[in-house]
């Protein structure tokens, strides 16, 4: 398929033969331009499913509503996913792994340990707020069986990030050496999400910061 590709195309040419480092560097090309063509029309499809769930929740999600959301024909959708429960599972890794890079990008950056923690905790609040009472229902559509180890293999990148988080801490003594690393960052993701009541987010998180610093005993 690779050598009538490459006749097709006419590249690479050598005494009559086809080179292959032509051939190779061709479909490359070629690859790289389709995913290249393709990643936007993929994220412009996940972007239309949470548009569609936030308007008409879990039940009256349809693959034509996404298709007629993201401005695509129903097949395209097809072409991406292979049904429903496909699209919402690539919706939930999509918009997880998301959220991760910008908690790494936070974790990497060159700051003090409160400000980072503070801004992870911010990025925690809000993509738990836009999920609020979603997550579950798709998870649960998306992965019947093994949810719980599905979404745990997930967590677990999350937990590395606080981990480095906490150590890189301890190494500029701004967090107390004696405290376990994972069960530490077990802790601040456990705590680092929205209220079930009403609070003013800027109070909530500056007391969230000193409840997780400083603790709350005398």
């Amino acid at each position: 398929m690779r050598l009538h590709a490459c006749l097709y195309l006419g590249a690479g040419w050598e005494g009559g033969r086809v080179s292959s480092t032509a051939c190779a560097l061709l479909l490359d090309f070629i690859a790289v331009t389709v995913e290249a063509r393709a990643a936007p029309k993929r994220e412009a499809i996940l972007e239309a499913t949470i548009r569609v769930l936030r308007d008409r929740g879990l039940s009256g999600l349809k693959v034509e509503e996404v298709a007629r959301e993201a401005e695509v024909g129903k097949g395209t959708v097809y072409l991406y996913f292979r049904d429903k429960q496909d699209l919402l599972k690539a919706l939930v890794e999509h918009y997880t792994f998301a959220y991760y890079r910008k908690v790494e990008a936070v974790v990497g950056r060159e700051d003090s340990f409160r400000n980072r923690l503070a801004e992870v905790l911010w990025l925690r609040m809000a993509w738990v707020e836009e999920w609020r009472g979603l997550w579950a229902a798709v998870a649960r559509e998306a992965q019947p069986v093994n949810t719980v180890d599905w979404l745990r293999r997930m967590h677990e990148h999350y937990q590395r990030l606080l981990e480095r988080l906490v150590q890189d801490g301890k190494a500029r003594g701004e967090v107390r050496p004696e405290l376990d690393t994972g069960l530490t960052a077990a802790s601040i993701a456990a705590l680092a999400c929205s209220p079930q009541l009403e609070f003013p987010r800027e109070a909530y998180l500056e007391h969230l910061l000193e409840v997780l610093l400083k603790g709350v005993a005398l």
